[in-house]
């Protein structure tokens, strides 16, 4: 145990790194040195977390997400962007194994809505063949709405509420906010397309996106059929926990990630004046 949150830690060190370096690079100044241009499109990939249930495992557990982004490409190098995604998020007890145990399991659907900062480690520009590729790294703010629900594989479950339903005897809110960062790499297809393959982290102010936090409480939140016979304990659904008992881990919040692919069209913004650069 001592050694899996030294690595965590270390691991949020690595990760932070390029969100605190653009993050120290934003007030820099800036030269457009070709046309500012914007790139509006859709974006689609896979989707991971790690918190109370996959503290570890990357890809043990994966689902998907779906987009749209708006950049604004102030130069070749810097680019600003705003991007929604719909994100759906999952874990089992019984198939990632840290504590099977438990039996406890989620599916959360998120919505998130993010500003980011994007610097090209190489001049970039859609529709230059002498800039038509770079790596970069990215870093930003986002606000999330998420709801956790049953993931039982009883569909009739699923329009539960975790949140609502208060599985650790307490009804938390269903906003938060995180700090969006990673890498990825830009590839210029024609004069107006490019397109991004991205891996991005979300390091989040909440440890409720798998509705793990605490304690098992006196109460639990149970579900009975017409004649009283227990359904299916929400709290504790392997039955052998009592009140005060470890739930989960209350010292750290929820991470998740996606990685992405994107594709845009280029549009070009008039400009009076920009440097003087043979484009």
């Amino acid at each position: 145990m001592h050694t899996f949150f030294i690595m965590k830690r270390r691991l949020r060190f690595w990760l932070l790194c390029p969100a605190l370096f653009l993050l120290a690079c934003a007030g820099s100044p800036l030269c457009a040195q070709a046309p500012q241009t914007l790139e509006v499109g859709p974006h689609g990939g896979i989707t991971t977390y790690l918190g109370d249930i996959n503290t570890w495992k990357m890809f043990d557990q994966f689902d998907y997400e779906f987009g749209g982004v708006v950049r604004y490409n102030y130069d070749p190098r810097w680019s600003f962007r705003l991007d929604y995604t719909y994100e759906v998020i999952k874990g089992q007890d019984a198939v990632i194994g840290w504590r099977p145990e438990r039996d406890l399991s989620f599916k959360t659907k998120i919505h998130d809505l993010s500003v980011i900062t994007e610097f090209n480690f190489l001049e970039y520009y859609t529709g230059r063949p002498s800039t038509s590729i770079s790596p970069y790294l990215f870093g930003g703010l986002s606000v999330l709405m998420f709801d956790p629900q049953p993931f039982t594989g009883d569909m009739s479950l699923d329009t539960l509420h975790l949140n609502l339903m208060a599985t650790e005897g307490v009804q938390y809110s269903r906003f938060t906010l995180s700090m969006p960062f990673g890498f990825g790499c830009k590839f210029s297809l024609s004069p107006h397309l490019g397109t991004t393959i991205e891996w991005r982290m979300h390091w989040t102010m909440t440890d409720y996106l798998d509705d793990i936090h605490g304690v098992y409480p006196d109460q639990h939140v149970t579900l009975y059929d017409d004649q009283g016979t227990l359904l299916y304990d929400f709290t504790d659904p392997s039955g052998r926990f009592h009140e005060g008992q470890q739930r989960g881990n209350s010292q750290s919040n929820d991470w998740f990630g996606s990685l992405n692919v994107s594709l845009t069209w280029k549009f070009e913004i008039p400009k009076k004046t920009h440097c003087n650069l043979d484009f």
